[in-house]
């Protein structure tokens, strides 16, 4: 259905952020989400946030030790991590940090923990089994764009190198699904937006090209609901940004266009909890609104039934719909010894229960 429904919520505390809520990290955890650093131009900010859904309120959490502008931000484990960022104040080019933070949520403080070998901002992290995985970005101001990709394993608090991005790329949208990582658009070090997608295969340590989204665009947020991709808002080079929403299909490996967001936002955050899809994020922009989702029903047509034989056995397959009532499903199985499997439609079938029976 094309019918959504958009619902505002708390602003984000324009004292805390001043020019908007923009380069800043976000991630969620335990329920609740949070956004580390920003920029009140020109200077970057240490400001920590945190967002409950329940009361929809925001409060101010213990400041990072490092201010950090455009800086990532990963949970796991109970923990919250910011990640580099862009230090310092000033119109010039502004240096990246490769030092990183860890954030204890039930005691509100910062800890200094291992830095990437590389300092970069403008970039991505996410966690995905147990690790958080820091993607492109730059290093300064003037300097190259970056397609180096590092692990993160906070059990030992150490650093690894892992397979470059096929391209270059900054200020994209990275979201996990199916137990890979997609970077989603982005720009370059020449400053023009792209829109090339990639994912990447932790177990195989390799990137694979995807299908682009249609409008190319930076600062864009990307998220994974309902087993879909959703590539929402960004800078598309006019005042204002994109109110654009497009939907990945990774079975199909296609982009589709779904309802614009209320709002447009050249600088575009997306944090799904529970049922509801939180988005907020721009230049002089303090605002936030949710976008009920509510998960999708999967519906099962078919079932595999597999079991070892044993020689000499027959075997019966019986069928219920209430575990009280059983008939016979399919003609006996004479055992081999070997394993048997078969693929049942259960399209129209009241037939919920299956058991095995053995037949003297």
């Amino acid at each position: 259905s094309q019918a959504e429904t958009w619902t505002n919520k708390a602003n984000l505390p324009q004292a805390a952020l001043g020019s908007g809520a923009r380069a800043l990290g976000v991630a969620a955890l335990n329920g609740k989400f949070y956004t580390v650093g920003g920029l009140n131009w020109p200077s970057a900010l240490p400001t920590v946030l945190e967002y409950n859904p329940v009361s929809d309120v925001w409060s101010n959490k213990a400041n990072m030790l490092t201010a950090r502008y455009a800086p990532a931000a990963a949970a796991v484990n109970g923990k919250l991590y910011a990640i580099g960022g862009g230090e310092g104040s000033g119109l010039g080019p502004k240096t990246a940090l490769a030092t990183v933070e860890e954030y204890d949520p039930l005691a509100n403080t910062w800890t200094n923990k291992a830095s990437m070998f590389t300092a970069r901002y403008a970039h991505q992290a996410v966690a995905l089994n147990g690790k958080i995985y820091a993607l492109g970005g730059r290093p300064t101001a003037d300097g190259p764009t970056l397609a180096s990709v590092e692990e993160y394993n906070p059990v030992l608090n150490t650093w690894s190198t892992k397979a470059d991005m096929p391209t270059p790329v900054l200020s994209f949208g990275a979201a996990v699904l199916h137990g890979k990582i997609y970077v989603v658009g982005g720009g370059t070090y020449s400053g023009g937006a792209v829109a090339a997608v990639y994912s990447y295969d932790p177990s195989l340590d390799m990137w694979a090209t995807n299908a682009s989204i249609s409008i190319m665009r930076g600062t864009l947020a990307a998220v994974t609901v309902n087993g879909k991709i959703l590539a929402m808002g960004g800078d598309i080079g006019v005042p204002g940004g994109s109110a654009a929403v497009e939907e990945y299909d990774p079975i199909a490996n296609t982009w589709s266009s779904k309802p614009d967001m209320p709002t447009a936002r050249n600088e575009c955050f997306a944090v799904p909890i529970g049922d509801l899809l939180y988005v907020f994020g721009g230049y002089d922009q303090w605002t936030m609104q949710a976008l009920v989702v509510p998960p999708t029903l999967n519906v099962f047509t078919a079932i595999e039934l597999d079991f070892q034989t044993h020689t000499g056995m027959v075997y019966q397959l019986q069928a219920s719909s209430d575990l009280t009532n059983w008939t016979n499903f399919d003609s006996p199985i004479q055992g081999t010894g070997t394993n048997w499997s078969k693929t049942y439609s259960t399209r129209g079938s009241e037939k919920t229960f299956f058991r095995l029976e053995l037949i003297p």
